[in-house]
């Protein structure tokens, strides 16, 4: 029997908070998922930069804290567990901030999506791609409500 990723067996614990993962049974992430491993970033160490368009790597943090940065002003700090930096990978389009390890450094889970249904479960990526739009959708929800009340402040 194959010793399983630990990383994987640490993120599959995680997938009830990870709405992503909605519905999905181990055995279907497993099969998505590819080059799942656990990376700790030192303070002020960059995990990736605005406008980057080579990297497609997810990022769950697990611990520690995550300083998100557009056009060098701080718009988000991740300090919860949390899936993030999904948007590159699913809509292809330049990563849309820097994020960086805040003042205790983090601790993440980093992996990478299938892009083909070619050799795996099409139910699966069924399954992920309609938790990923309702997931972005909730994202946009919530932006558009800040901005509706910010403007309401005014």
């Amino acid at each position: 029997m194959a010793i399983p990723n630990p990383a994987l067996a640490t993120l599959l614990k995680f997938r009830k908070q990870i709405t992503f993962f909605d519905d999905m049974t181990p055995a279907e992430i497993s099969e998505l998922l590819y080059n799942i491993r656990f990376q700790r970033y030192e303070k002020g160490e960059v995990l990736f930069r605005q406008g980057d368009n080579k990297t497609k790597e997810i990022y769950y943090l697990l611990k520690g804290e995550i300083l998100l940065d557009v056009n060098n002003m701080r718009v988000a700090t991740l300090d919860k567990p949390t899936l993030f930096g999904e948007m590159r990978a699913f809509i292809g389009e330049p990563r849309s901030a820097t994020a960086t390890a805040g003042d205790g450094g983090a601790t993440l889970i980093k992996f990478f999506i299938k892009e083909s249904v070619e050799n795996s479960e099409p139910r699966a990526f069924a399954k992920l791609y309609k938790n990923v739009v309702n997931e972005l959708s909730k994202k946009i929800m919530d932006m558009n409500k800040k901005l509706l009340m910010s403007s309401r402040r005014r």
